[in-house]
């Protein structure tokens, strides 16, 4: 094979590999199904795979002159990175919110590193915290080292929520999609000043087995259902096992009509922590506030 013929065959290669990734990302029907949602979870990384095209193309004269492939290159890759573009938003110092500041945090059942749980909350100086994967140890640990006069811990889940406004009412719900304890939600309403504010702390499973994947779309459809009957204001949150990207996350959004307050931030990416070689580089974001 040539020079010539190599650069056309990488170019082509990875523009078919572009135009499936824009057919399953905005198609009807197959992003919605395991694998390929499963691999939606991964766009920006796949998007990278269609600027690569974009760049291979422009690199080499002799690409860059066919209009038609730097055409079909462009739209690719506008089509690929306008979800993230829009999620990362434009860079802005902008002003410091007023309200209640809110944490969400995946502690890691087995994490053993207690000083730097505290330090981090303290840093973040939060007034409502919701924690997933909390031991009764690590509860009680907190208790004693952080000021927050008012919290709960679900029954099933070990999910928690610390507060500095008084816990009117707390309970554990499963919202009907229960398996082996690992569907349960943390659903609390919180006396804030002259107002009532519920917080629904989440933790679905992860979807990288079947039939998890399944579980996790029930609650996160669960969880929408909630939110369009509470009244009054909502805050969802935790450790979503979710991107931004993902089909069923997208719809838990615009079924609840609750706004991210990660929309227009950047990209934080919040999966996975573990710094192995082989796990470095995976860094997606899947804990999330929604008001």
């Amino acid at each position: 094979m040539t020079g010539r013929n190599w650069q056309q065959f990488v170019a082509n290669t990875i523009l078919i590999l572009g135009i499936l990734l824009v057919l399953l990302y905005y198609g009807p029907y197959l992003k919605y199904r395991w694998i390929f949602s499963v691999l939606l979870e991964l766009l920006p990384y796949l998007s990278s795979m269609v600027l690569l095209g974009f760049v291979v193309i422009l690199l080499f004269p002799v690409l860059r002159k066919q209009k038609v492939r730097l055409g079909v290159a462009t739209l690719l890759l506008v089509l690929c990175w306008t979800p993230i573009l829009r999620w990362v938003g434009l860079p802005s110092r902008g002003a410091v919110p007023e309200g209640i500041r809110v944490m969400t945090y995946n502690l890691w059942i087995d994490n053993p590193n207690l000083e730097a749980i505290e330090q981090s909350i303290e840093h973040e100086n939060p007034d409502i915290v919701c924690l997933s994967e909390v031991s009764q140890a690590t509860m009680e640990a907190l208790r004693s080292q952080l000021n927050y006069p008012h919290d709960y811990r679900t029954t099933g889940g070990n999910n928690a929520l610390l507060s500095r406004y008084p816990i009117l009412e707390a309970t554990t719900d499963d919202f009907g999609v229960t398996t082996n304890g690992r569907t349960f939600n943390l659903v609390a309403k919180l006396q804030v000043e002259d107002e009532a504010v519920t917080v629904i702390g989440v933790h679905p499973p992860i979807p990288v087995l079947q039939k998890f994947f399944h579980i996790r779309n029930q609650q996160l459809d669960t969880v929408a259902q909630a939110a369009q009957n509470l009244e009054g204001k909502l805050i969802v949150l935790g450790d979503f096992n979710a991107t931004p990207w993902s089909p069923y996350f997208q719809r838990l959004v615009q079924r609840s009509q609750l706004q991210n307050a990660g929309l227009g931030q950047w990209i934080w990416a919040t999966w996975y922590f573990n710094q192995r070689l082989s796990t470095r580089y995976i860094k997606i974001p899947i804990d999330h506030i929604l008001i």
